[in-house]
């Protein structure tokens, strides 16, 4: 494999050059070794000029090195074109010594003399006074792909400093240990929040840290940039990367204490706890041979449960046989509750406060369905529906394809495109299209942008300006604080603003009427306080059609046979609104479609025999490669003809018609 593709925040993604990791693992899979690069390598070779002249301040510990295991902060304390003023430690320390949830202490680093702060002991989030002396914070750590790791706690917290504080914050991605595709776990539901649950994730939440920043900026709207791995693919364990484990931490020494972490270690006040380091699970009252055989026969994939008594505790010992198909969240939803069936141990209940075991899990329902002696089947099928729309949610927020993207896209297949119902779904099955009426003598497109305003809004609305070209922008209400000057240069040079909703949050919008119009409309106060123009135009996310509206929908309300898509768009007519999907999309939500040739290649497709095309593109922080394709995007449409003209109600309708009913 030669070349990789990925999107990135403000950058764009150029592979291909040969790079052989000389701190490789012997025991790795070598497919992608050639090409693999880490984050941290790519900002210092490629876009070096974001912290050139800078004062930086360096979120990072001793898991943050590159591929030949040199320390980010020796490589920036020799890099003469930029100055390190500031060190900030997670849990553990910057040295990683310290014991989980153990105070560490700020002081002065003893050589480079300056302050190392710790973002584990007074305080979780830097402070202003932290962040005075520097320019850009960088962030560097290791994680291993578990929710209720707190690392990503660290970076949750930093972005949100960063945006206080307005603070550019640069994230310089590394991979995920157990692998990008594996999304699995209950998830953490709305006010069980904690430093062991930052965010709305399941447990294996399948993402890179640079994945979980995009993710964490749509409630934040830090000025946020990813420096993304080059050569990285989703299907990646870490033994494909080549790279050396370095113990992020006392307890993960070794990478199937990294595997073995999710899978042993949620027991917290169960009695059923973890040993040798996440590599064992058990506890008093367990048959080890009795819990052992249950666990092999739930053919979880990848593993072999070894039966194995620790003193008066009985259970068993992981054997990870296959790393790529080891489910680590659905393996420790199993042992917990196999364990309870065998022996009845008390379930931690939250009263005034919250128990710890519910802060790790994400919610009270795991411990009210281990009260109910449900086998880990059921419990599965009881938190799936929420895990899917999860799924669906965090598309828009992935950087890296599968090698199974990179390998049709290369023989010249087209991609699967796994958002088909979501933001950038290509809606060409099925659309009615009132602009192929051949009597159309001017041939006309409308170029419509997504997800604004975001720190690429600026680029587009310069391009659109010297290509002489108007645009509608379909923006998030979240999105909006602190940019309403954005907002006002798009009126101001001649573009059309439509709403987008508030949050953009399937499982909030979708949920029932008066849900979708309370966040709509608060969405809608902010655009017109920022532009004094009242809103007309809507977008729906996902499109009119969207498949994840009837997995959301209210039970009490809709059923199998309606839709709440049907009546939102009744109700959205009768309060004024006109709303518009798209007939072209170029793809630049797609996995392996990054490249401008790709895209061009969608929108050439897409036009054929269109009199009326309503192009869909998106102006959020990781679209770069929307904004280095669109010159060319203009020029192409200018060749065959086109006119550019805005939304408005007079415009011809254009749904996604394929799944309307």
């Amino acid at each position: 494999m030669k070349r990789a593709i990925a999107l990135m925040l403000a950058l764009t993604m150029v592979l291909g050059t040969s790079f052989l990791p000389a701190f490789a693992d012997e025991s790795a899979d070598t497919r992608n070794h050639e090409v693999f690069k880490l984050g941290n390598e790519v900002l210092l070779e490629k876009y070096h000029e974001l912290i050139d002249g800078k004062r930086i301040g360096l979120i990072t510990n001793q898991s943050g090195v590159n591929s030949k295991g040199v320390s980010t902060i020796e490589v920036l304390a020799g890099y003469k074109s930029t100055n390190l003023v500031a060190l900030y430690g997670p849990e553990h320390g910057i040295d990683g010594k310290a014991k989980a949830g153990q105070y560490v202490k700020s002081y002065t680093h003893p050589t480079l003399k300056i302050p190392v702060y710790s973002l584990y002991g007074e305080t979780r989030m830097p402070t202003a006074e932290m962040l005075r002396n520097i320019d850009v914070l960088l962030f560097d750590i290791q994680d291993i792909g578990a929710r209720s790791y707190t690392y990503i706690s660290t970076l949750n917290y930093a972005m949100k400093a960063a945006q206080k504080y307005h603070k550019q914050m640069i994230v310089l991605d590394r991979p995920n240990p157990v692998g990008g595709e594996i999304v699995d776990g209950m998830m953490l539901e709305d006010g069980f929040q904690s430093f062991v649950g930052v965010d709305i994730l399941p447990m294996a939440h399948g993402m890179t840290v640079g994945e979980l920043a995009l993710y964490f900026n749509r409630n934040i709207g830090a000025d946020l940039i990813v420096i993304p791995m080059e050569g990285y693919t989703r299907d990646m364990v870490w033994q494909d990367t080549g790279l050396k484990w370095i113990p992020t931490s006392p307890m993960i020494p070794d990478i199937d204490s990294v595997f073995g972490y999710m899978a042993t270690g949620m027991g917290e006040g169960t009695g059923i706890f973890q040993a040798d380091k996440f590599k064992w699970i058990g506890g008093k009252g367990i048959d080890s041979a009795k819990y052992a055989a249950l666990l092999n026969q739930a053919n979880l994939g990848g593993i072999t449960f070894i039966p194995e008594n620790r003193g008066s505790a009985g259970g068993v010992r992981l054997k990870i046989e296959d790393y790529h198909i080891f489910n680590p969240a659905k393996t420790g939803i199993y042992a917990l509750a196999y364990a309870r069936i065998l022996n009845q141990f008390k379930v931690p209940k939250s009263g005034k406060s919250t128990v710890m075991f519910d802060k790790i899990l994400g919610n009270s329902k795991f411990g009210q369905y281990l009260e109910q002696n449900l086998a880990p089947q059921q419990i599965e099928e009881l938190y799936s529906n929420d895990l899917e729309i999860f799924k669906e949610q965090r598309k828009a927020y992935l950087i890296y394809p599968s090698s199974k993207d990179l390998a049709e896209l290369h023989s010249g297949e087209s991609p699967k495109d796994e958002n088909r119902n979501a933001d950038s779904t290509d809606g060409n099955a099925g659309m009615v299209d009132a602009g192929n009426d051949p009597k159309t003598e001017e041939k006309v497109v409308y170029l419509t942008f997504d997800d604004g305003p975001s720190v690429q809004t600026a680029k587009i609305l310069d391009i659109l300006k010297k290509e002489k070209v108007p645009a509608t922008f379909f923006v998030i209400g979240s999105h909006i604080k602190g940019k309403e000057e954005i907002l006002q240069r798009m009126m101001k040079e001649g573009h059309v603003i439509g709403s987008h909703t508030y949050s953009h949050d399937y499982s909030t919008l979708y949920k029932n009427i008066d849900a979708f119009f309370q966040d709509l409309e608060k969405g809608n106060r902010l655009i017109e306080e920022a532009t004094g123009t009242k809103v007309e135009l809507i977008r729906f996310p996902g499109g009119s059609n969207n498949e994840v509206s009837k997995r959301v929908q209210d039970p009490k309300r809709y059923n199998q046979d309606q839709w709440i898509m049907t009546d939102l768009i009744r109700e959205t007519t009768k309060r004024g609104y006109r709303y518009f999907d798209w007939n072209v999309s170029i793809g630049d939500s797609s996995f392996g479609l990054a490249k401008t040739e790709d895209m061009m290649k969608r929108v050439k497709d897409g036009i054929k025999d269109k009199r009326e095309a309503v192009l869909l593109l998106h102006d959020a922080p990781h679209k770069e490669s929307t904004v280095q394709a669109l010159p060319e995007i203009i020029a192409y449409l200018k060749s065959q003809g086109y006119f550019f003209k805005v939304l408005d109600r007079d415009s011809p309708h254009v749904e996604l018609g394929s799944n309307s009913n």
